[in-house]
């Protein structure tokens, strides 16, 4: 009996010490405050719903539905409002990239969001429904998309990712009708500009990412009352871009905007000292901070027609060019300085007269009409 009670008690000290092991575990794994939150975020990953309708794979998410993937294989495809009861509100990114064969998409005006490189290298894709939500397109969302000649591009689209249109027909189009191609008052593309200096048209509130990428000729760049904030990258590699000038309101200068800007030595802005330095400018941008900046300045050359610099042309700037036109009519001196002559003489005939006024006319109603116009539109 004695030698049974021995072995009991010799096991009972066997596994002691890996019972008391295991236990301390336990309590520390219990104790430990890390664990417990995994167990909520595992049951609501458990709760995300996936599926196919059609051609089209989705994720059912709290607050709507997102769209994937598509088959390669689709030709024509129509995104539904709703699935599984939920709004449709988001493309993913890459969800229909590659997809060589599509050659429609009618998507929903649920839809705010289409990611980035969603539609990259569609190379057959003709048509699409953009839907009147629309608030943003990611990076490279129909890049490669060759045959998209038409988009009706709705006002609610605000946030255009970089080269979210690149190389396609529709891009193309609007650059052979106007070099500075604007969506929504943000100026998007800019890169087939072939003049040393050019003036960015009343109205445009945003120079978008990458607008001027590569503009090597551009020397003087000029930007209206209305611009309050240049994207990133906007003016990169105008290696012979020399003089920028702000009429005023610009807010801020997105990352390396004028990075490898070389040539860039004069700032004139009508903006104080104070004004200037609550603009918010981010890295990459050094050679705009060692240039000089001109505070206050009253420019050597006004934009064109805007004779009373305050960076727009308007109805005030068409009195003073009438006035000055019928006072040199009856003898008498327009009262210009010779910087107002210069912006009033908009055909460069080196007299101001009647057809200054219509086209300063023209440009001001087209522009107040939402058709995009230059003074090189008008003049040429």
């Amino acid at each position: 009996m004695r030698e049974k009670q021995q072995d009991k008690e010799n096991d009972m000290k066997i596994w002691k010490k890996p019972l008391a092991a295991v236990l301390a575990g336990m309590l520390c794994v219990i104790s430990m405050p890390q664990v417990q939150p995994l167990l909520p975020a595992f049951s609501a990953a458990a709760a995300e719903e996936t599926g196919t309708v059609g051609a089209l794979t989705y994720i059912l998410e709290s607050d709507g539905a997102v769209i994937t993937k598509c088959e390669e294989t689709a030709e024509k495809v129509v995104i539904p409002e709703k699935i599984a009861g939920k709004p449709v509100t988001e493309i993913a990114e890459d969800a229909f990239q590659f997809c060589e064969n599509l050659t429609s998409v009618e998507i929903p005006d649920t839809v705010q969001t289409i990611g980035k490189n969603a539609f990259w290298s569609c190379h057959k894709l003709q048509h699409v429904t953009l839907p009147k939500n629309l608030a943003a397109v990611g990076d490279n969302c129909f890049r490669s998309c060759g045959l998209l000649a038409e988009l009706e591009i709705p006002v609610t689209l605000q946030k255009i990712g970089l080269d979210a249109f690149c190389d396609t027909a529709w891009l193309k189009n609007q650059q052979t009708e106007n070099p500075l191609v604007q969506v929504n008052h943000i100026l998007i593309d800019a890169t087939t500009c072939s003049g040393t200096a050019v003036e960015v048209p009343d109205g445009v509130t945003e120079i978008g990412n990458f607008a001027f990428y590569n503009c090597g000729n551009l020397q003087k760049i000029m930007l209206p009352a209305s611009v309050t904030k240049i994207d990133w990258g906007a003016f990169w590699q105008c290696s012979g871009l020399e003089t920028l000038t702000v009429q005023g309101n610009l807010a801020k200068i997105g990352e390396s905007a004028f990075s490898d800007c070389t040539k860039l030595s004069a700032v004139y802005t009508v903006m104080s000292e104070d004004e200037w330095s609550n603009v918010q400018i981010e890295s990459g941008n050094e050679l705009l901070e060692q240039a000089t900046i001109h505070y206050n300045s009253i420019l050597e050359e006004l934009l064109l027609a805007d004779l009373d610099n305050n960076g727009s042309v308007d109805s005030t700037d068409v009195f003073y060019i009438l006035l000055g036109v019928a006072q040199n009519a009856v003898g008498m001196d327009s009262g210009w300085t010779p910087a107002q002559e210069k912006a009033a003489d908009i055909d460069g005939s080196g007299a101001v007269d009647s057809t200054d006024v219509f086209y300063v006319l023209l440009y001001i109603a087209r522009n107040s009409a939402g058709i995009p116009t230059t003074w090189e539109m008008l003049v040429a």
